[in-house]
């Protein structure tokens, strides 16, 4: 082959090659709005959705509650009050996602520590720290009657009790308690049954749970 022919070659295969990219980014389309709940693809793991790295996005927001939470050695309690305030916090904007968010990887970090050390001495102390973090959503999905952080926060009690994050199924049976008191905070329809359909499954996967 001459070396004209090679590099004509070349130039199609590039060519090629730059279109696959163009049509790949194309129909990948935006990149998803932060204003939502973000954990529920991490599979295992709290901290990767995708290429979306929600904790390295909260982080900078909240430094002191994290420099707590996420030091195993540290058995004090966070200061849940900016993350409360930011999820009460109206009108509703990124701020709110971001506390829920925040709140979501605190949990999943202190639930999975707690069953980690479930019968050591510091299992009461990671279990009492995590429920005290689902109160946060839970309260605030009685203020805020903003139907698209309702349906956020949804997403986390779901995750939290369904999923297949660490240790997250040992302790489905605190969360159909929480799930299911929110009946009482909800008057639209869908909300209802989505709210009804989701402690029906927790109790139904997780009869024995705590």
């Amino acid at each position: 082959m001459s070396g004209s022919a090679r590099r004509a070659r070349r130039g199609r295969r590039a060519a090629l090659a730059a279109l696959a990219l163009l049509v790949s980014a194309s129909c990948a389309g935006p990149p998803p709005s932060p204003e939502r709940y973000r954990l529920t693809g991490s599979g295992t793991h709290w901290d990767r959705v995708g290429s979306d790295r929600v904790f390295e996005d909260v982080a900078p927001r909240y430094p002191e509650f994290f420099a707590v939470v996420l030091d195993p050695g540290n058995t004090n309690e966070p200061d849940l009050i900016p993350l409360r305030d930011d999820l009460e916090s109206r009108p509703v904007d990124r701020r709110n996602y971001d506390a829920l968010n925040a709140v979501a990887i605190a949990y999943f970090e202190l639930n999975y520590r707690a069953q980690a050390e479930r019968g050591g001495s510091r299992y009461l102390v990671h279990s009492f720290r995590a429920t005290k973090l689902l109160a946060v959503p839970w309260r605030a999905y009685g203020l805020i009657d903003e139907p698209r952080l309702r349906d956020a926060i949804l997403d986390f009690f779901e995750d939290a009790a369904t999923s297949e994050k660490l240790r997250a199924h040992e302790t489905a049976g605190r969360l159909a308690r929480v799930v299911e008191s929110l009946e009482r905070k909800e008057r639209d329809p869908r909300r209802l049954a989505r709210i009804r359909a989701l402690v029906a499954r927790i109790r139904a996967e997780a009869p024995q749970a705590e």
